[in-house]
């Protein structure tokens, strides 16, 4: 493939194209170099063609077997510094496991990755099929396994009060999440804070987002819309959430008041 050529692909699509001719070129099947990498035949497969985007783990392993100096970190880099690398579910699988620092603002719902199975349950069987909620619940839910690895990331998670006395599929169902929600801001990692009603909160209507920077340094933005989650890496985008983010927290209750205002709030749904 000729450099001209090559400047023209995205930086996934030349990661993808790289994988496969040095592959090729070093006499591998996807079979031996999943082997020598440790990984599932498929994931070389899927992102061969495309279908999954490399991890870093992923790049850096590629690394170590063609004896690179970091050529599919670089590119890695590239992909994760692209002004848009695809939705949600990418989010999931590619940046969360990759985050030093996750930092979330939700102004209608309990944030994904802190929601009990049944609060997720209710949102799901809204807007999914019948056959995939389950499959779908059970992916969420385990989104805070995150926490359990040797290098968890540090959650700051923003919550506006109205979605403490908003009970999504039922009394029962909040006071759990809420229950839930206050175990939770105890973890050493996880830190928790609402906002009031009465801070009013005007930059924070418009729509629900995470900011996470990465191990690498790289800072990626995931905001939510109608139909997916959207992620990009565009500097300009990033700041302009950044400074969004901060100007939302400097109305919200310090942590240990909003642990208080989680209790305030299961006992008026107990009651």
């Amino acid at each position: 493939m000729s450099d001209e050529i090559s400047n023209l692909m995205s930086p996934r699509a030349r990661f993808a194209s790289d994988l496969e001719r040095r592959r090729k070129d070093a006499g591998m099947s996807q079979v031996g170099l999943s082997t020598r990498m440790r990984c599932h035949t498929s994931l070389i497969s899927h992102v061969e063609r495309g279908r999954r985007t490399p991890t870093l783990d992923f790049a850096e392993a590629l690394d170590r077997v063609f004896q690179l100096d970091e050529h599919f970190v670089g590119l890695f880099r590239e992909i994760a510094h692209s002004p848009t690398i695809g939705w949600f579910a990418r989010w999931v699988e590619e940046i969360e496991p990759q985050a030093a620092i996750l930092q979330s603002w939700d102004p209608l719902l309990i944030p994904g990755c802190l929601q009990t199975p049944e609060y997720a349950r209710t949102l799901f069987s809204k807007t999914s099929p019948a056959e995939q909620v389950e499959e779908q619940v059970l992916a969420r839910t385990q989104r805070l396994r995150m926490f359990d690895g040797p290098t968890p990331p540090i959650y700051m998670a923003l919550i506006d009060e109205h979605v403490l006395h908003r009970p999504l599929g039922g009394q029962a169902i909040l006071i759990d999440q809420l229950r839930y929600l206050l175990e939770l801001s105890h973890h050493p990692r996880i830190t928790i804070q609402v906002v009031p009603v009465d801070a009013g909160c005007i930059v924070g209507m418009v729509t629900g987002f995470v900011l996470a920077r990465l191990r690498n340094g790289a800072e990626i933005a995931s905001t939510d819309s109608l139909l997916s989650g959207h992620v990009t890496g565009d500097y300009d985008s990033v700041a302009s959430l950044k400074v969004r983010y901060e100007t939302i927290r400097a109305d919200a209750h310090s942590q240990s008041v909003s642990q208080r205002t989680i209790e305030d709030a299961v006992t008026k749904w107990a009651n």
